[in-house]
């Protein structure tokens, strides 16, 4: 189950960042304070770790380019 889940947080991310650049962590941001608002924590918790992992492809291009 954990192995889906870090691909499927892959995947959440490069989606993001493919269609909103710059702006996805904030667009990750976003989602996670709604679901937090609802106090989903099992879906806040994921867009946490979807908001670390746009992070880590950020620095990830940083390195590429």
């Amino acid at each position: 189950k954990n192995m889906d889940e870090k691909k499927t947080i892959k995947s959440i991310a490069t989606a993001l960042v493919s269609q909103y650049g710059d702006d996805a962590q904030t667009v990750a941001m976003l989602r996670a304070a709604e679901f937090a608002a609802e106090l989903n924590n099992d879906e806040w918790a994921k867009w946490e770790k979807v908001i670390k992992e746009i992070e880590g492809l950020d620095n990830q291009s940083i390195l590429d380019g």
